[in-house]
């Protein structure tokens, strides 16, 4: 029987901080080719989508098959709208050896950690006021992400719902006494009074618009995972630096389609991030820089390879050449 590890099981393995490496990992390997990661997106019904997301990596004992959902539906009703779970198998048998039901939490966990070493790479350290627009949970650990890299002092939080904003700021506050939060009534005005932008949320239509941004900002978007999403006026993209977690998604999702469809930019103006963190690419005061981070299944094979001995309770994985036994 294949074993299945719940949320539950997985949990106490989630740390933003440790999965930086994984998440350097995963960027790397996508720019340099030695990496595949497939995505189909699925609309089973409306207000309801699945995304599916494998990914083999070279010299990696696992490969990995994700199927990630959410739920309007869910929503509406106050439930958890995100579910999902991670099949892995043996890159050598191609056996599966586990389930991981982990209801996006690995999911949500590495894209944090991606979003902690973008920040790294492209915020300021001079960097003091940020605002994040959304309210749910990867609103939250983007802030943490944040906060792990960069000492910024105040943050604003903005959303639809002036309640769950108010909710996130009391959490936040809780978790990090020695940082201001505040909710963000006026979204023009927080963003224009930030250095660093994160938005976290589902926008069919663009949020920040163009003339709120002034050079030297950072901006950070993971909302945007889909060709029917857009955080971002693509106006914006064409007068800064953007970057993106892999030129085929910078295609296909977010602001980046949106931008080159309507011939603002070209791909060729996309950089990928792992190939800025080999050449050692940093903060330009001179421009805005955007990250928009669509998300692949190499992060999470990445991430699913960092906890996969804990979550065995055994000895790392044996060497390239040798079965795995769940």
């Amino acid at each position: 029987m294949i074993p299945i590890y719940t949320a539950e099981d997985i949990h106490p393995h989630m740390s933003v901080a440790d999965l930086i490496p994984s998440a350097k990992q995963a960027f790397r390997a996508l720019s340099e080719g030695t990496a595949t990661a497939p995505v189909q997106v699925l609309y089973p019904s409306p207000g309801a989508d699945i995304h599916v997301k494998s990914a083999t990596l070279a010299g990696c004992r696992i490969f990995t098959v994700k199927m990630a959902g959410w739920s309007q539906d869910l929503a509406n009703i106050g439930a958890p709208p995100s579910s999902g779970m991670i099949a892995v198998f043996d890159s050598q048998t191609c056996r599966p050896v586990a389930i991981l039901q982990d209801d996006h939490l690995i999911s949500d966990y590495r894209t944090a950690a991606a979003g902690a070493v973008v920040a790294d790479l492209l915020v300021a350290d001079r960097a003091q006021h940020a605002v994040v627009i959304g309210t749910g949970t990867q609103a939250r650990l983007q802030v943490e992400a944040l906060l792990l890299v960069r000492p910024v002092t105040s943050v604003q939080v903005w959303g639809r719902v002036r309640a769950k904003a108010q909710a996130l700021v009391d959490k936040l506050q809780a978790q990090f006494a020695g940082v201001q939060f505040e909710v963000a009534d006026d979204l023009e005005q927080a963003v224009r009074s930030s250095d660093v932008i994160l938005t976290a949320t589902g926008a069919k239509k663009p949020l920040i618009h163009a003339d709120w941004l002034s050079p030297g900002q950072h901006i950070t978007s993971v909302g945007s995972d889909d060709e029917t999403k857009c955080e971002i006026d693509p106006v914006a993209l064409s007068q800064a630096q953007v970057f993106v977690d892999a030129r085929a998604s910078g295609l296909a999702f977010g602001a980046p389609h949106r931008a080159i469809r309507s011939g603002l930019m070209a791909a060729t103006d996309l950089t990928e991030v792992g190939a800025a963190l080999e050449a050692g690419i940093s903060e330009n005061p001179e421009r805005t820089s955007i990250a928009c981070l669509s998300g692949l299944g190499v992060q999470d094979l990445t991430a699913v390879n960092a906890i996969w001995p804990k979550l065995l309770h055994k000895a790392p994985l044996p060497p390239q050449g040798a079965p795995i036994s769940p």
